[in-house]
């Protein structure tokens, strides 16, 4: 599934995969071809920084719609993200980590 996640990653930088906003921000739902990658609809959100040109995408693990925290795979090569994340994983190491570079497991919002 990574393969297909990072597959996604790179169709959404390059404009292949669009959302439905003109910000080129929020949900994006992924075309019918591919696999489910994201839970709860195969939806990913998406923040698209355009000052550095940098992405974070959300692909949900469990997703909520209520009151209940959702689980997320997010991918992002923006510094100020990545900070944050690196953050939720020292506050919470249980439930929030490091997959790979540019990839992580994170438990809630940030």
């Amino acid at each position: 599934m990574k393969n297909k996640r990072t597959e996604i990653v790179e169709q959404i930088k390059r404009n292949e995969i669009k959302g439905k906003g003109t910000s080129g921000n929020g949900i994006f739902e992924l075309p019918f071809e591919f696999p489910v990658v994201s839970n709860g609809g195969n939806d990913v959100w998406v923040f698209k920084n355009k000052e550095n040109e940098s992405v974070t995408i959300q692909f949900w693990v469990f997703r909520n719609f209520f009151d209940s925290p959702s689980t997320y795979f997010v991918y992002s090569n923006d510094k100020k993200r990545i900070s944050d994340l690196e953050q939720k994983i020292k506050e919470n190491p249980e439930n929030n980590w490091k997959i790979d570079e540019n990839w992580y497991r994170i438990y809630g919002g940030y």
